[in-house]
């Protein structure tokens, strides 16, 4: 009889233990869950915004007065807005499945091509920032570099067009979103991390407001730590 009662009370310690465990479990699961569904709602409310941003925006085709400046006497200015889109992917075919991301563009056009103008020695790094910023040059750099005894000087003559980028991407592991963007604010890229709470209709005004060009700032909230690629 005595070694049952404390077989019993041994079995009674592993049941306590094991009943622990498993409300820990369901809390982490219920955790997890609102955190899946904050990310997944802030994915949601991205898209539906942008979708109709990026619709009247091309039926508007607005000039945006903004100046992406490669240096002092090399810019892209008197930009027009031309074909914004947006996109977005779950992270499976499920009905069910969470969005993944959520993509978001937009070609701007200069009135004519932009000149670049620099010296033979600057001609690898010139190429690299040509290519970091996603611009397209109108002649094929490796001809220019193979006759580049022909000129005293490399010019190379760019597209006249900018396409700016955002990705919105839902980390469900801590329940944030990694925002990356590329030329928004200027040549390069920017990154940073948001609570998904942050993603409301305030923001998204924002954000488009500055799209636009009718505002000069980016909302503070975003919280942006700039890493251009080097100055042309």
């Amino acid at each position: 009889m005595s070694q049952s009662n404390e077989m019993s009370s041994f079995l009674a310690e592993l049941a306590g233990e094991a009943t622990q465990k498993l409300e820990a479990q369901r809390t982490q699961q219920q955790d997890q869950q609102s955190k899946n569904q904050s990310v997944n709602a802030a994915l949601d409310r991205t898209f539906q915004f942008f979708n109709l941003f990026a619709k009247h925006l091309n039926a508007l085709e607005p000039e945006i007065p903004r100046i992406y400046a490669l240096d002092g006497k090399t810019q892209f200015s008197r930009l027009k807005w031309k074909k914004g889109m947006v996109d977005y992917r779950k992270q499976s075919l499920a009905d069910n499945a969470l969005l993944d991301h959520v993509f978001f563009q937009v070609r701007l056009d200069a009135p004519e091509p932009v000149t670049v103008n620099r010296r033979w020695e600057q001609y690898h790094d010139v190429a690299k920032d040509i290519e970091a910023f996603g611009l397209k040059p109108m002649a094929d750099m490796h001809d220019l570099w193979r006759n580049r005894a022909q000129k005293a000087s490399l010019q190379v003559n760019l597209e006249p067009v900018i396409m700016v980028r955002m990705h919105f991407q839902g980390n469900y592991a801590d329940g944030s979103i990694n925002l990356e963007c590329s030329n928004l604010d200027g040549f390069g890229e920017v990154k940073t991390r948001l609570n998904p709470e942050l993603l409301q209709p305030s923001i998204f005004d924002g954000i488009g407001r500055f799209l636009m060009g009718r505002s000069n700032s980016l909302p503070q909230e975003l919280g942006f730590a700039r890493s251009f690629a080097r100055n042309l």
